[in-house]
């Protein structure tokens, strides 16, 4: 069903397709996580990041690039670790002032010179910053717009493509790598910036000659050694290549094979070079003689070794090393910096990656997260976040103290919580679904720990699944798997085997119309499903939102499938969108989607059309406690939204989780009353109470939804019902109250002017019942109502085959099947549990059901109640062939009692 129908049904209101959507307006605030990092203490034990750079002052001093906090860290000879550049927030600023102040984005090598001034290679700005001695930041070269233009002019002027690397040499020349350029800049003394090697064009060629005839290919770590030669890791073409002041190039190392990618390069006193290879598990080292040496490292990712030989120690991933003149080795292992001494003792020297319980037991605000992926909340309000980066579930309880309920996980990208209120999580790394027990994750519920691609029609536990990164149940308790690297959606119901509810397993952008489960989707990473069944998935690398129809068929919602932040104000299937990682659905038809490559959060509001309600143009951190559309997100992913609208968010590459509260001033308005005060129902004029699909007066039947209209009889602001987790609605909402009889009803929109609320089933047989109004426990109104076995009303809506909303510009075609829906069937085959969410199998009307259009008899495929939704009844019908053309009528008709009649289209 499209959006407006949502808008529609969520509180039983008779809003039409066309009405101009009220777009709300947020305030942001962080609720987890926080830009402590552990500056001040031993470096052994402060957390860190993905580190991208290191480098060692002549007095023994490390600096290391913290890449994914945005800032630069140094470790001094006692220990001691402490920030030297940036804010820890992405961005560009600060120029003229302490480095401190300064914003980064994405620092990856560093560089130190005799003086002690630091060159940063600030490869998200495209620039290369130094830090004086006096710690104020610069900008050396680049002007923040990438390219590589501007040779034989100062730097500053210059433009960069990637500078990934740097290194400096006796003479205060500055060599730059840059790695999407294939060239290396060098910036002299004076200021004014030269090639020193590479053409700018991809290959391989030219040992021999000239450096700047030369070809590189993504030319990654530089190294300089005593002499002055230059040392690139010209990581394509798989080998080391030198270049000599004044001389050739030539390959050093790899010209016979035996290199995979060498990304990091270092060389010490004595001349022996040392090179990370791709694998990023082990180092060689190269002697002058050129003989290889395994020097640390092995085939195993693990960390583990500290205290032993370097050569038998396990690495987790070396993204760059470092020399120092006393003969040590640095290498920068994850997110540890270790060094290995001349005896060949390895040892970590900075970073505990991520092992220390992080802030727990504190304020959540004060807590560190690392790449948070996910979040959901609980009945409860617990939050519960996949903290992604460090391995872990953390949760944070309403009185805002974190702590962890989950560790030791490979890869925790999505969370949700079960109908019985455990924790579920997707494991992309483990390729398992796992949920919580009383001590934590004691429970496999889905895969089997292999990467694969399991059949369907198996049980969750024996089906193959390949990095799953989200998780969501339905109303009914089904299970959504989102089964990215199989390009598939999967879906298991209670004590059901797997089947796909979406993808055919290739990657690919088809299937729009037909069945989800034979169309392609890419990469997908997220989901959501709404009150009425239908499936919403964050098709990530389609650039697009897709929506599934409980009958099966699939469309697209938002976004063209190319990537782009263009559309706002639009249709959103014209936008498009970046990557998009995240996917919520509110039960009023707005779509929240995490535009992951945008840093945007938007939403498309019931009409279609696309907004940004946070985040700006580029990657950042700014504006909590102020307006959402003026604050700065980074790589924003999974979305929750809890009963009140308010939107939780992770905030990923700011390592936060954020929160849009609705700026009250400017929350949706209530649903529409008609403009016509309704006819005085048949007892008691005082209590106007209408059909909510008709707005008919007359006997109300057990089990319709009704609308109750007065003065005083909620409050000023009206407030929707959300269903509970047993799929139940409330019977106190907003502090109004219903009672049929004494008995409470349930409700679904309270406001002071109207109530709308559901006719007890228990009302079968009466006929008549005392309705009492009740705010602030209070009663406000009064009045005695007819009852009869079946009251039926359409709702002024109807769907097409192919889900979407028919009308005069998209008719339903004679012979096709058009879905109603409508309410007052009255008593149906199942338990008639008044105010629970309809639940396979869904139950059907015991009074007979005919539907008419054109003024004849329809083929009824079913009638039953509408899943997931308490008090509606849903009709599929094949329009009849033939069938007059144009505007046609249709009634319903529920145990000999007639609706109102509505139009459709046809052609």
């Amino acid at each position: 069903m499209k959006r407006y129908l949502c808008l529609l049904f969520a509180a039983s209101a008779p809003v039409l397709p066309g009405a101009d959507a009220i777009v709300p307006t947020y305030r942001i605030e962080t609720v987890a996580g926080s830009s402590n990092m552990g500056d001040g203490g031993p470096a052994s034990a402060a957390q860190i990041g993905s580190i991208q750079g290191i480098a060692v002052d002549r007095m023994g001093n490390l600096y290391l690039s913290d890449t994914d906090h945005n800032r630069v860290r140094k470790v001094s000879t006692a220990g001691t670790i402490t920030t030297v550049a940036g804010t820890g927030d992405a961005g560009f600023g600060g120029d003229g002032g302490a480095a401190t102040a300064a914003q980064l984005n994405l620092p990856y090598g560093l560089a130190v010179d005799l003086l002690g001034n630091l060159y940063i290679a600030d490869l998200g700005n495209n620039r290369v910053r130094r830090v004086g001695a006096d710690g104020v930041i610069i900008t050396l070269a680049g002007t923040g717009v990438k390219g590589s233009g501007g040779d034989g002019g100062p730097a500053a002027s210059a433009q960069l493509l990637t500078p990934r690397n740097v290194v400096v040499d006796a003479y205060g020349n500055v060599f730059i790598s840059e790695f999407e350029g294939h060239r290396v800049r060098k910036v002299s003394p004076d200021g004014k910036i030269s090639t020193a090697a590479g053409t700018g064009s991809a290959g391989f060629r030219g040992d021999g000659g000239a450096p700047t005839s030369a070809q590189l290919n993504y030319p990654a770590g530089l190294a300089m050694d005593r002499t002055g030669n230059l040392y690139i890791a010209d990581s394509q073409n798989n080998r080391i290549r030198k270049v000599v002041p004044g001389g050739a190039i030539s390959t050093v190392s790899g010209a016979t094979g035996g290199m995979t990618t060498p990304h990091s390069v270092a060389v010490d006193g004595p001349g022996t070079i040392y090179v990370a290879d791709g694998i990023s598990t082990v180092v060689y080292c190269y002697t002058t003689a050129g003989k290889q040496i395994q020097f640390a490292g092995g085939s195993t990712k693990d960390f583990q070794g500290d205290g032993g030989a370097a050569a038998k120690a396990d690495l987790t991933n070396v993204l760059d090393l470092a020399a120092d003149l006393a003969g040590n080795v640095w290498l920068a292992d994850g997110q540890r910096v270790r060094m290995v001494d001349t005896a060949g003792i390895i040892r970590t020297v900075a970073g505990d990656g991520y092992r220390q319980a992080l802030g727990d037991k504190g304020s959540a605000t004060d807590a560190i997260l690392y790449h948070p992926a996910a979040v959901t909340l609980d009945g409860a309000g617990n939050l519960f976040i996949g903290d992604t980066g460090t391995g872990r579930v953390r949760q944070v309880v309403p009185a805002q103290t974190i702590a962890t309920l989950a560790v030791g996980l490979a890869s925790p990208m999505g969370v949700a919580v079960d109908p019985q209120g455990n924790v579920v999580v997707a494991d992309a790394g483990s390729h398992r679904i796992l949920k919580t027990g009383p001590g934590g994750f004691v429970t496999v519920i889905a895969g089997t720990g292999e990467a694969g691609t399991g059949a369907e029609y198996l049980l969750p536990t024996a089906t193959e699944l390949r990095g799953p990164s989200g998780v969501c149940y339905d109303r009914a308790g089904t299970l959504f798997i989102v089964d990215t690297s199989n390009h598939r959606v999967l879906r298991a119901a209670p004590s059901a085997l797997t089947e796909i509810a979406a993808g055919n397993g290739s990657p690919g952008d088809s299937g729009d119309g037909g069945q989800a489960r034979a169309a392609e989707i890419d990469a997908p990473s997220a989901c959501t499903v709404d009150s009425f069944g239908n499936l919403f998935i964050a098709d990530t690398m389609n650039h697009q939102i897709r929506e599934v129809t409980p009958g099966g068929t699939i469309a697209t919602v938002a976004g063209t499938g190319d990537a782009g932040g263009t559309g706002d104000e639009g249709p959103a299937t014209q936008a498009r969108l970046n990557t998009p990682k995240g996917i919520a659905v509110n039960d009023s038809g707005d779509i929240y989607i995490a535009d992951t490559g945008n840093h945007r959060i938007r939403q498309i509001t019931a009409d279609g059309v696309i907004h940004t309600v946070a985040g700006g143009a580029s990657a950042g951190f700014k504006g909590d406690g102020g307006e959402a559309a003026a604050a700065l997100l980074a790589s924003p992913g999974g979305l929750f939204l809890d009963g009140a609208g308010t939107l939780y968010f992770a905030d990923t590459d700011n390592n936060r989780v954020r929160r849009l509260v609705p700026d009250q001033a400017a929350a949706p308005a209530a649903p529409v009353t008609p403009a016509a005060p309704p006819a005085a129902p048949v007892v008691s004029p005082g209590l106007p109470a209408v059909n909510a699909a008709s707005l008919a007066t007359g006997p109300i039947a057990p089990g319709e939804t009704i609308i109750l209209y007065g003065k005083g009889i909620g409050p000023d602001n009206g407030v929707a019902a959300a269903y509970d987790s047993t799929g139940m609605l409330p019977t106190l909402l907003g502090a109004s109250e219903v009672h049929f009889d004494g008995t409470s009803a349930p409700l679904l929109y309270a406001q002071s002017g109207e109530v709308h609320a559901i006719a007890p089933y228990a009302l079968a047989g009466q006929k008549t019942t005392h309705v009492d109004i009740l705010y602030q426990e209070k009663t406000v109104a009064s009045a005695d109502l007819a009852v009869a076995s079946s009251a039926p009303g359409l709702y002024p809506v109807a769907v097409n085959a192919d889900g979407s909303p028919n009308s005069a510009a998209n008719p339903a075609v004679a012979g096709s099947l058009l879905t109603l829906y409508a309410t007052g069937e009255g008593l149906t085959d199942g338990a008639n549990v008044t105010g629970q969410a309809a639940q396979a199998p869904y139950p059907h009307p015991t009074l007979p059901v005919t539907l008419t259009i054109g003024g004849t008899a329809a083929v009824i495929a079913g009638a039953f109640s509408t899943p997931g939704v308490a008090g509606m009844l849903q009709v599929n019908a094949s329009v009849p062939a033939p069938s007059p053309k144009g505007a046609v009528a249709v009634s319903l008709s529920v145990g000999g009692v007639v609706s109102q009649a509505i139009t459709v289209s046809v052609k």
